[in-house]
């Protein structure tokens, strides 16, 4: 486990263990985890600087900018055109959680973050989709609706996911373990995901790699502690925006939970797959923020251990 801590101008990165390889060596701030669903707020910062320069809105209809390798795009008259960017943003799109027929939305989400253009199949769905419910009225969780926002963003920079991700966040970020296929091949610093019982995962990840280091950097770019060209500022800050709110305490931003409780505002994301699980969150009013990243999912849970120092913070 490695932990980013940042609180009030002070910061710290802890590790504790070892990377589970098949010689393990011990976790360090730059052992790089896969992030799982913490990546969707790394997207969430490439749609909104595409925004922020003018090239879209929030509610553009989200299959304006999709488009698979073959050249088709979504039907004008599907019920898939109403389904707006907001809507994916804030999973309230209706669309199932992955793509039916494909494990986990492997099948889209590894063309994304292999550079590929989207596969054919994906806009022959989105032509025969029919929604169990009027998009923008619900909330319910679609990993699959997240991958179309990130593609709907290359789409409007007119570059590949990894050029865009350089260019928008890790590169000004200063973020230079942070990408997907880091850990793809054989690698002594990439850590090897755990069940709960202790045993190796098998299986390909999908998406995006990080470190403690990177993540502490990401932190404090969130908080606006690091000095940031303007387009990446108010990508950040679009990104905090409340864009739907589910109940008084809980509110989706562009990707970010947000969960309020009196004048707290808590943002958070966690992320689980394959024997990781990962957790990041903001308070930004007391300017503070935490980034956990685990090896081994299913027993201490990293939000549990990443609410706890920022409680243990408040009380100090």
């Amino acid at each position: 486990m490695a932990v980013a801590f940042f609180d009030n101008g002070k910061a710290c990165v802890l590790a504790r263990g070892v990377n589970g390889g098949r010689t393990p060596v011990p976790v360090t701030p730059k052992t790089v985890f896969a992030m799982g669903s913490v990546q969707k707020v790394f997207n969430s910062v490439l749609l909104a600087y595409e925004i922020v320069q003018g090239k879209a809105t929030i509610d553009d209809p989200a299959a304006k900018y999709l488009v698979a390798a073959n050249g088709t795009k979504v039907s004008p008259g599907s019920a898939f055109s109403e389904v707006t960017l907001r809507n994916l943003a804030t999973h309230t799109s209706s669309l199932p959680r992955s793509l039916p027929g494909q494990p986990a939305g492997q099948d889209v989400g590894a063309a994304l973050y292999g550079d590929r253009p989207m596969p054919p199949s994906v806009i022959a769905y989105l032509n025969s989709w029919q929604p169990p419910y009027p998009p923008g009225t619900r909330y319910v969780y679609s990993n699959f609706g997240f991958t179309l926002l990130a593609y709907a963003a290359s789409t409007l920079a007119d570059k590949p996911y990894t050029e865009l991700l350089s260019e928008a966040v890790t590169g000004p970020i200063g973020m230079t373990r942070t990408a997907p296929a880091i850990c793809n091949s054989p690698n002594p610093t990439c850590a090897l995901g755990h069940n709960a019982k202790g045993r190796p995962e098998a299986g390909t990840l999908v998406g995006l790699w990080t470190t403690a280091d990177d993540m502490l950097r990401f932190i404090e770019a969130n908080l606006g502690v690091l000095r940031l060209p303007d387009l990446q500022v108010r990508a950040i800050n679009l990104s905090h925006q409340e864009m739907f709110r589910e109940n008084p305490n809980h509110a989706v931003g562009i990707g970010w939970e947000e969960w309020h409780s009196g004048n707290a505002l808590l943002l958070s994301k966690n992320g689980d797959e394959l024997g990781f699980a990962s957790w990041l969150a903001l308070e930004p009013n007391r300017h503070r923020g935490v980034a956990v990243l685990s090896n081994e999912a299913g027993k201490l849970a990293p939000a549990s251990l990443g609410q706890e120092l920022l409680n243990l913070a408040a009380d100090y």
